[in-house]
């Protein structure tokens, strides 16, 4: 009983300091507050968002639709670009060494997405030089800049995607047959260009998986013929792999085949 008695003694002494050093703060902040907040090297850029003019939206819903259209930018970037045959590949290729602690979730996200950034740079160097600076400069207007933007990604996702792909949703949208490539609406090319990327992703995981796969099946064969059914054949197999890996400079390869993967369409430089 004396116990509890000093433990709740020492619990108000605590909360009675904690009030007090509170109190020493709020007392002290506002003579130090001025020079807090006249630092001259701090200031907030000059961002000004301006409604369309002669629109039938109200300037607050169309401030408030651009806000959340902001937060679907990384969910359109994922998907409108190389990045969802990349992280395939790497998650396949993570798989079947069986390194999950060498190769962690955010080294893969990191390569993936240097990567991805490497393979899109033709992408975004046309779209500054047909969309960006044209509107920079004044050449063009928003609706015809919205259109110059939007080319270059369409060019890039038409080129890698099946036309099996684009067939099905155009039949699954009910609309009717394109006479061209330039007639598909942008909502029929974003489904089909990641069911081709992700098709794409599977066979490269496959042709990945296969030599791995050869030399988990020895190992565990040797094994099994040793009679040592005790030991996991991925334990034994890990470093077979990593030899294998390393002595074909798997790297090199790997990232070699992906790149030379993509379609190129007719403005990318050679």
């Amino acid at each position: 009983h004396e116990g509890k008695q000093s433990v709740e003694r020492r619990a108000k002494v605590g909360s009675h300091t904690l009030i007090l050093l509170a109190l020493l703060f709020l007392i002290a902040l506002p003579g130090h507050a001025q020079d807090i907040f006249s630092l001259k090297d701090f200031a907030l850029p000059d961002i000004k968002i301006e409604p369309v003019k002669g629109s039938s939206i109200p300037p607050n819903l169309q401030v408030s639709f651009f806000i959340i259209s902001l937060s679907l930018i990384p969910y359109t970037i994922v998907s409108c670009t190389s990045f969802i045959r990349t992280t395939i590949m790497l998650s396949y290729l993570k798989s079947a060494l069986g390194s999950t602690q060498a190769l962690s979730n955010q080294l893969m996200m990191g390569i993936t997405m240097f990567i991805t950034f490497f393979i899109m740079w033709p992408v975004g160097q046309r779209i500054n030089e047909t969309a960006v600076q044209p509107y920079v400069k004044g050449a063009l207007d928003q609706p015809a800049f919205i259109q110059a933007f939007m080319q270059p990604v369409r060019d890039y996702m038409l080129a890698q995607t099946r036309d099996d792909d684009l067939i099905l949703f155009t039949r699954l949208g009910q609309l009717p047959k394109p006479k061209g490539y330039d007639d598909i609406p942008f909502r029929v090319i974003m489904p089909s260009y990641i069911m081709s990327e992700i098709k794409t992703g599977f066979f490269i995981g496959f042709l990945i998986y296969l030599p791995f796969l050869v030399v988990d099946m020895v190992v565990a064969s040797v094994l099994m013929s040793m009679g040592m059914f005790m030991i996991s054949p991925t334990t034994i197999s890990l470093p077979f792999k990593l030899v294998l890996f390393t002595s074909l400079d798997g790297w090199h390869v790997l990232i070699t085949g992906l790149v030379r993967s993509i379609n190129h369409p007719p403005w990318w430089p050679h």
